[in-house]
């Protein structure tokens, strides 16, 4: 599913280069349920956002799907995320002018679909995360716990091959962020969804089926299996 080779990312501050990740070497199966964990400052979200092609690593191999991610090309690399990635953040990151089923139809409007085929899928997923009867609500009017359903249904709604879920319980509530993790968990077992969890919450880490330790850029604990 992915597979990354000995991945380094380094970035230039000022007249001295930081190098955030050192030598990431992981793989990812088709249906894992995969956390992982780090504390604030040990490369998280440079990891994700080179997972998610969002960022280009300095150097290292990445594959997904077997087939080797090139960089020469932007349009190739905005297709592949759109296809194959689905992502989920901490704030939601939903439009504010838009309602429920406008901010899941975003990611089928970039690949040319039909109005209607737009609404008739969105309307979908919504009801696959129990969100179809507030479609026509916008953020302000949700909750935090339904806004992260609505962000699910939009990163499920182009079946990508993987979801990303950067802190995805980070600004709930105890009992909401559980039953946002539960879903998921629901999702990957019933499904077959892929997700990887970035989180610096063991709690979260533990219910996942393997985790993977991310300190100072390099992973210290590799990939153990999680006793669930």
């Amino acid at each position: 599913m992915l597979r990354l080779i000995d991945i380094h990312k380094t970035y230039k501050v000022g007249p001295e280069e930081v190098e955030v990740l050192k030598g990431i070497s992981m793989t990812i199966e088709k249906g894992e349920l995969f956390a992982i964990i780090g504390p604030s400052g040990s490369g998280k979200s440079t990891l994700m956002n080179t997972m998610g092609l969002l960022d280009k690593p300095t150097s290292g191999s990445y594959f997904i799907e077997d087939t080797q991610i090139t960089y020469d090309d932007d349009r190739v690399i905005s297709t592949l995320r759109n296809r194959k990635i689905g992502f989920v953040f901490q704030s939601y990151n939903l439009l504010p002018r838009k309602t429920a089923i406008e901010n899941v139809g975003i990611p089928l409007v970039y690949r040319g679909l039909k109005k209607n085929e737009i609404k008739e899928q969105s309307m979908e997923y919504l009801k696959r995360v129990e969100m179809d009867k507030w479609a026509n609500y916008k953020p302000n009017e949700l909750s935090g716990g339904q806004q992260q359903r609505v962000a699910i249904a939009r990163a499920l709604v182009g079946n990508p091959a993987i979801i990303l879920a950067d802190e995805p319980t980070g600004a709930l509530d105890t009992q909401t962020g559980q039953e946002i993790l539960t879903f998921f968990k629901q999702l990957n077992e019933k499904e077959g969804i892929t997700f990887v969890i970035i989180t610096h919450d063991p709690d979260i880490a533990r219910q996942c089926k393997r985790m993977a330790e991310l300190r100072d850029g390099v992973i210290t604990d590799r990939q153990r299996k999680v006793d669930r």
